[in-house]
């Protein structure tokens, strides 16, 4: 049987498709992409002349196999959709669509053909406190502050051809268009290009705007796909990008500003900040307000002297040094504070929180988190629902309505309050009133001092263990159902109250706060705080 000869098809499609290749790296030849997206059906065409050829070159005729099959098909896929992404709207996205690398952002579109730069540099008159409008996309908008009754523009034009002449004749074609907008008197000024006029002509090229305004005026930015920076203005100023970074840095006024797909800076203002946005946010120097709305972004605020609001969703929130009340609407948000002075209202799920050194108070709303919060001067007051809850060295009452939480508080100086099921909790270093309903979970008690209003606990399921000074005098009543109740303090006895029930009741020394102890199918354990070292070493 003679051996079948392979088709010498694949070897001459591979060096074909090499030779492109080289040939562009040296600046020769036609764009590989363009090639492809108008001719790829030659290669449906090469296919089936190969196998007329097999045909006739061999006598028991020619198959397909399944590879075959599959690569046919998936050519028709890729080919098609190369076709769609080149002559549609699509490619140019993805052409001018900021990729970041190594801090640096790069456009596709920059890797095809020749780039060449051309610079001109235009100036009008503004003689009156005219807004000012500025509208671009693919380039970079810089504004910063020049003389007051004239308005400076630079243009930079980036084209990418592959052949000087041609980027030359698009250069020319590019224009800057400027002046007032309005009838009797001008409502605004606008600077922007005739983009929108070469459409039609899928020219590849940026336009970078440098635009020097009065110092003091109202300005409002629309970009995309490119960055946004203004400087050293004052007054209102309204800013809008996308897929590039966005900052404002050293200003006095009203800030707005939109940014998706890139990073946002607000640095060293004064006056109020609104950001809607879709990638990383800094605010940091801020003397006024900030408001915040974010997805699946960082978002980082420090010095603030004013009132913070941030919404973010899937990402984390930090915050350090807020002179006035903080609220976070938080989904699946990671949430980092430190040094506020004004209250903290927060909801988030999922997520770990850790703040410390409030001055004022902390409410909140959480689900599933592991929350840590530190020298708390204020109240805190908790919804919750399977979470882990730490406090240590709070200066208020603390309140946490719960189901399937833990709770372990140490440091509290204020009236104890906490409902939860399923879980422990673990109180240490109490000074006030204390209050805990738990269920399918311990209880253990540590007391510095019996306040007046004493300690109730109803537990079931579970375990209940206090720790008090051995000198404290104080009423108490516990009883176990189904459980025991033992006393390491010298003159208290239990009694058998029926079959199942164990009661201790009594006075210690001349009395005092009443405490009161409840538990079904759990013991109870009342002991001195200095047995409480050797219970915590035999752990």
């Amino acid at each position: 049987m003679s051996k079948k000869r392979p088709s010498l098809l694949g070897g001459l499609l591979w060096t074909g498709i090499g030779v492109i290749f080289l040939l562009r790296n040296f600046g020769i030849g036609p764009d590989f992409w363009s090639l492809a997206a108008r001719y790829w059906p030659i290669l449906l065409i090469l296919l089936g002349l190969g196998k007329v050829i097999d045909y006739y070159r061999q006598k028991e005729g020619v198959s397909i196999g399944i590879g075959e099959v599959i690569g046919i098909l998936l050519l028709l896929v890729i080919g098609t959709l190369v076709t769609k992404v080149t002559h549609g709207p699509v490619g140019r996205v993805f052409r001018e669509l900021p990729i970041t690398i190594g801090g640096t952002h790069v456009r596709p579109g920059q890797w095809l053909g020749s780039s060449y730069s051309y610079t001109e540099e235009r100036s009008y008159p503004l003689t009156t406190a005219t807004p000012v409008r500025i509208e671009n996309s693919y380039g970079s908008v810089s504004v910063a502050p020049g003389s007051d009754q004239e308005v400076k523009v630079r243009i930079r034009k980036v084209v990418y051809e592959k052949d000087e002449s041609n980027a030359k004749r698009i250069a020319a074609e590019i224009r800057l268009e400027a002046g007032p907008q309005g009838k009797a008197e001008a409502t605004s000024f606008l600077i922007r290009t005739n983009r929108d006029a070469l459409s039609a002509k899928d020219y590849r090229f940026n336009t970078d705007l440098e635009v020097f305004l009065p110092p003091k005026g109202q300005l409002q930015v629309q970009n995309s796909f490119g960055e946004v920076r203004t400087a050293n203005l004052e007054g209102k100023l309204d800013l809008s990008t996308s897929h590039n970074d966005l900052e404002i840095r050293d200003c006095t006024g009203e800030f707005t500003a939109a940014n998706r797909y890139g990073d946002s800076r607000f640095l060293n203002l004064t006056g109020n900040v609104k950001v809607e946005a879709r990638g990383r946010v800094v605010a940091e120097g801020i003397r006024g307000n900030v408001t915040v709305q974010n997805e699946y972004n960082p978002v980082e605020v420090r010095n603030v002297e004013g009132q913070v609001s941030v919404t973010n969703t899937e990402s984390s929130v930090s915050l350090e040094k807020i002179t006035q009340p903080v609220v976070i609407q938080g989904r699946g948000t990671q949430i980092t504070a430190n040094e506020l002075d004004g209250a903290l209202r927060f909801t988030t799920s999922h997520r770990r929180v850790r703040v410390e050194d409030v001055k004022a108070g902390v409410q909140a709303d959480t689900s599933y988190a592991n929350v840590t919060l530190r020298n708390i001067k204020g109240e805190v007051a908790f919804n919750s629902n399977s979470d882990r809850l730490n406090f240590e060295g709070i200066g208020g009452s603390l309140k946490v309505k719960a189901v399937g939480t833990a709770v372990s508080a140490g440091e509290v100086k204020g009236p104890v309050e906490i409902r939860t099921t399923l879980r422990d909790v673990a109180l240490s270093n109490i000074s006030s009133s204390v209050t805990v309903n738990n269920e399918y979970g311990d209880v253990t008690l540590s007391a510095e001092t019996i306040d007046r209003d004493g300690i109730s606990v109803k537990n079931k399921n579970g375990a209940i263990e206090l720790f008090l000074p051995e000198e404290a005098g104080f009423e108490i009543e516990a009883s176990a159902r189904n459980g025991r109740v033992d006393s390491d303090f010298p003159g208290l006895q239990t009694v058998e109250a029926g079959p199942d029930s164990r009661v201790l009741r009594g006075k210690l020394r001349s009395g005092g706060p009443k405490i009161l102890l409840e538990n079904d199918y759990g013991n109870i354990r009342l002991r001195t705080r200095a047995g409480e070292t050797a219970h915590s070493r035999s752990r």
